[in-house]
C-alpha cells in the first residue's frame, strides 16, 4: 500500500505517531480504557489487548452538525451500523463526556485537543472520568498545517499541554516530543506537494517525498531541534490527591 511506503505523504509523521503510540500504550494502558474522539478505531486492536474493556467516544457531526462552543449536552447514540469500520461505543461532543466520574484507569486521546473548542474543559471531563492513579495518554500536534476545517483551533506547545493537565487537576509525569526540526520539515514541505497531485504531477510529487522524508529521517536522527516539534506526547496522571 502507498501509505506504507515513503512516497506517501504523511508516511513518515505517521510511522513516528504509530510507533510512540504503541509504545505508550504498552507502558501505560490498563484496567478499563476510553478513547477520546476514537475516529474509525485505528488503535482498535492495541487499546484491546493492553485492556480489560476498550470503550470508544466520538461525535458525529453529520448527525449533529457543528458542536458550539457552549454546548454541554450528552450527545449519545446507540451505534446502528453495518460498516466495516469500528463503530464508537457513543456518540458526545467534546465538553461532556457521556460517563460517570472515576471509573476508567486508562484514558487515551491521540490527535483530538486541537479539534475541541475548549480544550480545557475536555482535559477536565478526562481527569473526572480517570480513576485516582489512572492514566492519561495524549498526543497533540505543535507545528501543523489546518486540516478538518472548520473544526481546527488550537496547536500546543509543550508548556502549553503541561498547563492544561496540571489546571485540570492531573500530574504531568511527561511532555515528550515526537521527533524534532527535520521531521517537522518533511511534513511540511510534503504537504506543501501535495497540492500538485491535483493536476497530475504524481510521478514528480512522489519521489520528492520520498527523498525528503528518508533524507529528513536521518538527519533529526543526527541533529534534533525539538523546539520545532510537530506533536508532542503528554504522560499525566490523577494522584488521589485529585479526588
Amino acid at each position: 500500500m502507498l501509505a506504507q511506503t515513503p512516497f506517501h505523504v504523511n508516511w513518515l509523521v505517521e510511522r513516528l505517531h504509530r510507533e510512540v503510540v504503541t509504545d505508550s500504550v504498552m507502558t501505560h494502558a490498563r484496567g478499563r480504557l476510553l478513547d477520546v474522539g476514537c475516529g474509525s478505531r485505528p488503535f482498535l486492536q492495541l487499546l484491546a489487548d493492553h485492556s480489560t474493556r476498550a470503550f470508544g467516544v466520538e461525535i458525529d457531526r453529520q448527525r449533529y452538525g457543528r458542536v458550539g462552543a457552549e454546548s454541554g449536552e450528552r450527545l449519545v447514540a446507540e451505534t446502528e451500523s453495518n460498516e466495516d469500520v469500528p463503530q464508537p461505543d457513543a456518540w458526545a461532543d467534546g465538553l461532556r463526556l457521556p460517563f460517570d466520574d472515576g471509573i476508567f484507569e486508562t484514558v487515551v486521546s491521540f490527535q483530538v485537543l486541537e479539534h475541541v473548542p475548549k480544550p480545557s474543559v475536555l482535559m477536565a471531563e478526562m481527569c473526572r472520568v480517570l480513576t485516582p492513579g489512572g492514566t492519561l495518554v495524549l498526543t497533540a500536534p505543535h507545528i501543523w498545517g489546518i486540516h478538518e476545517e472548520p473544526h481546527d483551533y488550537f496547536r500546543f506547545t509543550p508548556f502549553g499541554l503541561r498547563h492544561l493537565a496540571e489546571s485540570a487537576g492531573l500530574t504531568v509525569e511527561q511532555v515528550t516530543p515526537l521527533a524534532g526540526y527535520w521531521v517537522t520539515h518533511a511534513a511540511r514541505f510534503c504537504q506543501y506537494l501535495r497540492q500538485f497531485e491535483k493536476i497530475g504531477l504524481h510521478p514528480l510529487t512522489r519521489p520528492l517525498m520520498a527523498i525528503s522524508q528518508l533524507t529528513c529521517m536521518l538527519l533529526d536522527r543526527v541533529h534534533p531541534v525539538y523546539s520545532d516539534a510537530w506533536n508532542h506526547l503528554l504522560i499525566a496522571r490523577r494522584t488521589v490527591a485529585n479526588v
